[in-house]
């Protein structure tokens, strides 16, 4: 069952990565790219392989407050390529970037839900749980360019989802409160969990029926598998 629209629907604040985009997808590409100019003899598996521990490894080392989370890119890469003998520079962490920007695409059925509700007049905003925000704003303008009023990076707030803070800085920026609209994003528990604690609706979208669960449990409004399946004003 769909829940009541809030009466109007003034505005829908979305998550970023894995919501309105695929990162893991525009992350493998990039990696590619990387590799290939690199360390073109590493097998494709292994070089993703070890790149994924190495970003796991860096916010386990953030959260205990012994990295700089805005050397993400640098650490991270730096690490891969000196596991096979070469050492990062800024011409690998430039290819790496334009690579993951240019990968950054609309996941099915963004594009037209976001054009369609502009043309309902609902405001549109974004919250991303990024650390470095020029970054990040990049890639969401390259991928909806001008669509959002008003864009925020977690990063830049100083706290990272669920903590309610970021979207206490969303609402504010809107101009509006947390009973006008609601938030979307595809995790329990940093998109549910903290819009819930802000006040404010959780609309949840993920295709694994386990995490809608979850979802639901912790508070979502509505969880669907796909942002076509989201409620829209008339």
């Amino acid at each position: 069952m769909r829940p009541d629209l809030p009466a109007p629907l003034r505005f829908l604040a979305f998550d970023f990565d894995g919501t309105l985009t695929d990162f893991v997808t525009a992350d493998i590409h990039a990696l590619d790219t990387l590799r290939r100019a690199a360390c073109p003899d590493v097998p494709p598996a292994a070089f993703e392989d070890r790149a994924v521990e190495e970003i796991m490894a860096f916010h386990d080392r953030v959260e205990a407050g012994v990295a700089d989370p805005l050397r993400q890119d640098g650490e991270r890469l730096g690490r891969t390529l000196a596991a096979y003998g070469v050492t990062l520079t800024e011409e690998h962490l430039g290819l790496y970037t334009r690579a993951l920007v240019a990968a950054t695409v609309p996941v099915p059925g963004a594009a037209e839900l976001l054009r369609d509700l502009r043309a309902a007049d609902v405001r549109l905003a974004l919250l991303s749980n990024a650390y470095d925000g020029p970054a990040q704003r990049a890639r969401v303008q390259a991928c909806f360019p001008d669509v959002f009023e008003v864009v925020v990076i977690a990063g830049e707030v100083g706290a990272l989802k669920p903590d309610p803070l970021p979207f206490r800085v969303l609402l504010d920026a809107l101009g509006l409160p947390a009973g006008a609209g609601a938030y979307v994003g595809d995790s329990p528990e940093h998109d549910v969990r903290g819009a819930v604690a802000a006040g404010l609706s959780a609309w949840h979208v993920h295709a694994h029926p386990r995490v809608r669960e979850r979802a639901l449990a912790g508070g979502a409004a509505l969880s669907v598998a796909a942002l076509a399946d989201l409620p829209l004003p008339s």
